[in-house]
């Protein structure tokens, strides 16, 4: 394993070597939560960041993308709009990083998914192990999503001391960038100081996730009363969906230009929350009441949806805490797990 140590001032160093070739997007505060953005240094960047409003998910699949251009002069022409921005996403968290394993498998699993995977595919990322729980939404680590990460990165830091990192490699882009940056290789004590980070913080979580058996069509979790008292709060919003970063739904329509020649086709994200998602021909809806909408979107985070385990939860805490009802999947499921 090739490891090496690193202090803020180096990864400042990472951050600028990096925007050479790639779109630099890591977490900083905006207001009272954080986003990632592009950055051109460390001033800005925030490790110590609980979890973003928007998952890094949607750097590679966009909550609003134009597919093509088309026009309707003579006959029918259109043009093909993939972005292919190289990005380096900096200290994604371990319950993230999950979910960009599982998208990535999702939308290759079938088909492949150009646009998803032009930017997929020119993309590093430098994971970030968390030393505990961020806050009390956490639970990634009784659902094995976090707060530690085995793979799928190109680089991955471990602070291992109060501003100091163990920096693993991954893939050889990342072993070129930090040879690059000149890291210091580390000393096997470096190494046994990451297994007691990541042991100390798996025993510091409080909330906990248990899906297990929820996520088949059994009567004891359709006809649950759970449903009917969460429905009672739930405001129909879509706030869990759209934060969520293994919700991949999305809706494509074209749009015509003023000219009546010309226009545009356009994906976006939808939620299975809005009243319009199971809407069908003639005033249909297979999902009218809120009581449904809810349920069909926590059956999907565990896993029972047509995305199986790969639209399942990760334990990031988003939908919890951005949910203006505070409804709870955590306590959600411990009550259907009392039922089957």
């Amino acid at each position: 394993m090739d490891a090496f140590i690193a202090d803020l001032d180096d990864l400042g160093k990472l951050i600028e070597i990096g925007r050479c070739k790639y779109s630099v997007y890591a977490p900083i505060r905006k207001g009272g939560n954080y986003v990632f953005s592009k950055v051109e240094d460390m001033h800005s960047v925030d490790l110590r960041y609980n979890r973003t409003i928007l998952p890094p998910t949607k750097l590679f699949h966009r909550p609003r993308e134009v597919l093509l251009k088309f026009k309707l002069t003579d006959g029918f022409e259109f043009d093909e709009v993939l972005e292919t921005e190289p990005m380096m996403i900096f200290a994604i968290h371990a319950c993230d990083l999950n979910a960009i394993l599982r998208l990535d498998k999702f939308f290759t699993r079938r088909f492949e998914d150009p646009y998803y995977l032009a930017r997929r595919r020119n993309s590093v990322i430098v994971a970030l192990n968390c030393n505990g729980p961020r806050d009390e939404y956490c639970f990634c680590a009784s659902l094995g999503t976090g707060p530690t990460i085995d793979d799928g990165y190109d680089i991955l830091l471990t602070e291992v001391e109060n501003g100091r990192f163990l920096v693993e490699v991954g893939s050889k882009i990342g072993f070129d960038l930090i040879g690059e940056a000149g890291f210091k290789r580390a000393s096997t004590n470096y190494i046994e100081d990451k297994r007691t980070v990541a042991s100390t913080a798996r025993r510091g979580f409080r909330r906990y996730a248990d899906f297990r058996g929820l996520s088949y069509p059994v009567i004891e979790v359709l006809a649950h009363s759970v449903w009917d008292e969460e429905a009672g709060r739930c405001l129909s919003c879509g706030n869990c969906s759209l934060v969520c970063p293994t919700c991949y739904c999305y809706e494509i329509s074209d749009v015509i230009d003023m000219d009546l020649k010309s226009g545009f086709r356009v994906r976006r994200l939808d939620s299975c929350q809005l009243y319009g998602y199971a809407e069908v021909a003639l005033g249909g809806n297979f999902r009218r009441s809120r009581k449904a909408r809810l349920r069909h979107w926590m059956v999907c985070k565990f896993g029972g949806a047509a995305g199986g385990e790969l639209s399942s939860c990760v334990g990031c805490g988003r939908c919890i805490f951005y949910c203006p009802a505070k409804i709870d999947i955590t306590s959600v499921s411990s009550r259907l797990r009392e039922a089957v």
